[in-house]
């Protein structure tokens, strides 16, 4: 099971967002409208679609690239408003930011969105509370989550399973990761897969019977813009190997199949996912 997804947010927040107070983000080149257009030709091209996981304040100040987007046939998923972990938010601040968000996005598109993923693939285990609240707005999948991450005395998983609040269950897509000596790495998208040799991540991608492609509108930036507010090596980061992300994702896209996470949850076997039981450590 291969997927392919997007994050679509403005490039400096590629770090944390504290580095880059809201108050000056519409000051900065979000670099949207430039990379989505060119973006969706490409797909059309390889004749592939994704799900593409929106920020309400990208939806705000882009409607026609929300639109664009949705007019091409991809999935729509919501990101946050702010791109604010909701383990930083109270519980109705959560809910207003996923009405509000959800509620644009639907209003742009004309479809309910039903996929969600948290900035920074913050949930976990201690964050149980946020599930009944995505179900009662429809939301039916999850991508928040890194595998391999570990709180307390258990480990996210790297393949599909169900998160389980109080009997409230919701599935999730988690990131996947490698294992190397320890250290857990992303090798499936972003700044990875713009440096790794492109035998090593055919190797992987044909190693793992699940990977999660994930990927943000600066990673096909080649004219990637810069800010004293990041730190140098962020600046650095956002600009290496940018010219590697549409030849190598081609490459991977000729050699295995990718598919949107509505395709791939219309498919799995609900029944047969592991049950993973949350919290609330509130």
């Amino acid at each position: 099971m291969n997927l392919l997804t997007f994050d679509i947010e403005p490039w400096f927040l590629s770090y944390d967002p504290q580095y880059v107070p809201l108050g000056q983000w519409s000051s900065l080149p979000a670099r949207i409208e430039e990379i989505i257009p060119a973006l969706l030709q490409f797909l059309d091209q390889q004749q592939t679609k994704g799900t593409f996981y929106i920020m309400g304040w990208v939806a705000e100040r882009f409607p026609e690239a929300v639109h664009a987007i949705a007019k091409a046939g991809h999935e729509i998923g919501y990101h946050s408003y702010y791109h604010t972990p909701p383990e930083n938010q109270s519980q109705k601040a959560f809910e207003e930011d996923l009405e509000n968000g959800l509620h644009l996005l639907a209003s742009i598109t004309g479809t309910a969105v039903t996929h969600y993923r948290a900035p920074r693939f913050s949930l976990g285990f201690h964050t149980g509370w946020v599930i009944p609240i995505l179900l009662k707005h429809g939301i039916t999948t999850s991508s928040s989550v890194m595998g391999g991450r570990r709180q307390a005395d258990r480990q996210i998983p790297h393949t599909p399973f169900i998160f389980d609040y109080q009997g409230h269950q919701l599935v999730e897509f988690p990131l996947n990761r490698q294992n190397t000596m320890g250290f857990q790495w992303v090798y499936t998208g972003s700044g990875y897969l713009r440096l790794l040799p492109m035998t090593i991540l055919q190797h992987l991608y044909a190693k793992n019977t699940y990977n999660m492609a994930y990927f943000h509108p600066r990673d096909f930036d080649t004219n990637a813009a810069r800010t004293p507010l990041l730190p140098w090596y962020r600046n650095l980061m956002s600009n290496l190997g940018n010219n590697t992300t549409i030849p190598k994702l081609t490459q991977l896209i000729q050699h295995h199949h990718f598919q949107t996470i509505g395709q791939a949850a219309s498919e799995i076997s609900i029944h047969q996912l592991p049950i993973l039981k949350t919290k609330d450590n509130r």
